[in-house]
This record gives C-alpha cells, structure tokens and sequence, in this order.
C-alpha cells in the first residue's frame, strides 16, 4: 500500500475574489506574550463615536491589576480616557506600529484601548478589530 502524505498550499485571492498566488503556509509568531514582549501606546487617539463607527469589533478583553502600583497607573489611564471621550489605538512591535497577534497563527488586530471610571472603580477595555468600515467608492455622491 503507498502511502503519500497532502501537501497544505495557501491561496491568497484578490478583493474581486480571483485567486492572486498560491504559496506555501507561513507561521506568523505571536507579538503578544506576558514575559517579553509588550503592547505599545501609540498616541494615535481617536473620539470613541469614531471608532465605534469606523471599526467592527470581534473580541473585548478586560485589563485589570496586579499590585496597588498598577491600581494607581490604570486607573489614571482610564480617568484620562474617560474624561476626554477616546479611546486609544495599541500596537505590537517596536514603536506599536504592528497589528495585535495574541497567538501563532492568529488573526491580526487592530487593539484599542477604552477607559471607564466611576467613583473608585475603574474598566479598561482592549477592543479587538479587523476591520475597518469603509464607505464605498461613490458611494458619498450616490447619496447626496
């Protein structure tokens, strides 16, 4: 009996749904981890109507402290957050200039930062996205 184990290709297709190339799969590493590597402020921020607006969220994670120390600077971020109507968008890599990837192989994300306050209680929310709305070419024309 012969036996012959499949070869696994990955096909990228075009936005027009026809197929561009096919390769051979490629591991993308996680940027993410809790020993080395940390998630970037960027201090691109935006008003939290606009991203709410702009983005499709797929996942929220609740960040939350660990000593007293982290208490006070959390908390600081999320009053600022909060007082100003932002939220903030966080990168991977160097600078945060990269998109969130939480595991091998995992799908990248755009991660933005929300912060809510009330009293002595605070919630910072990493928002997870990836995807942007976009209105369509003509679209603006077509409805004025």
């Amino acid at each position: 009996m012969l036996y012959a184990p499949p070869s696994v290709v990955e096909i990228l297709l075009g936005p027009d749904g026809a197929e561009r190339a096919r390769r051979p799969p490629v591991d993308v590493e996680a940027n993410i981890n809790e020993e080395s590597r940390a998630v970037r402020w960027t201090g691109r921020k935006m008003p939290r109507a606009e991203v709410c607006r702009r983005f499709v969220f797929r996942r929220t994670v609740q960040i939350r402290h660990v000593d007293g120390v982290t208490y006070d600077y959390l908390f600081e971020m999320a009053r600022s957050l909060q007082e100003k109507d932002e939220m903030v968008m966080l990168g991977g890599g160097e600078g945060g200039k990269q998109p969130l990837v939480f595991q091998t192989n995992g799908t990248p994300c755009r991660g933005f930062l929300e912060g809510r306050v009330d009293g002595e209680r605070y919630k910072l929310l990493l928002h997870l996205s990836n995807m942007e709305l976009k209105r369509p070419d003509g679209a603006g024309e077509a409805a004025s």
